[in-house]
């Protein structure tokens, strides 16, 4: 399997975590507008647990979707300039595996394996894109 099939199927699994992300935003909310609000002093306004809630997964689903967009944009690069990739594909690796443990410590089933089929996807990715530059310069100090 090539890098780029994988950052890609990365970034596909990623956006449907974000969209369950979503959905579950929804349904939380749905379910928090039966509940009396109990309010508390956060700086200058008074906030309540379910903004807090709300604020907390808003932001979890943008980091998932910078990391699908930043899968996709790897995925890119490996295919066309792997010497530019750096070492982000192993940032975005540790980001995954970070995000499998705590899938495993806070949720079960499905986003653990969701987690865990990500973390796969961008580690073998990274892994074969690093490979290929290593042959690459192998190849042209040979040549040179």
């Amino acid at each position: 399997m090539k890098a780029t099939m994988l950052y890609r199927t990365a970034c596909g699994l990623l956006f449907l975590w974000a969209a369950g992300n979503t959905y579950g935003i929804l349904m939380f909310w749905h379910t928090a507008d039966s509940i009396s609000p109990v309010r508390f002093p956060v700086g200058h306004t008074d906030v309540s647990y379910a903004q807090v809630v709300l604020g907390y997964d808003v932001f979890s689903s943008f980091c998932v979707l910078f990391a699908a967009y930043l899968a996709w944009h790897l995925g890119t690069l490996a295919r066309t300039m792997p010497r530019a990739m750096g070492a982000v594909g192993w940032v975005l690796s540790a980001y995954s595996l970070a995000a499998v443990y705590i899938s495993w410590i806070f949720f079960s089933g499905f986003v653990l394996l969701l987690s865990a089929a990500v973390a796969v996807c961008i580690g073998w990715a990274t892994w074969l894109s690093t490979a290929h530059h290593a042959t690459q310069q192998q190849s042209e100090r040979a040549l040179a």
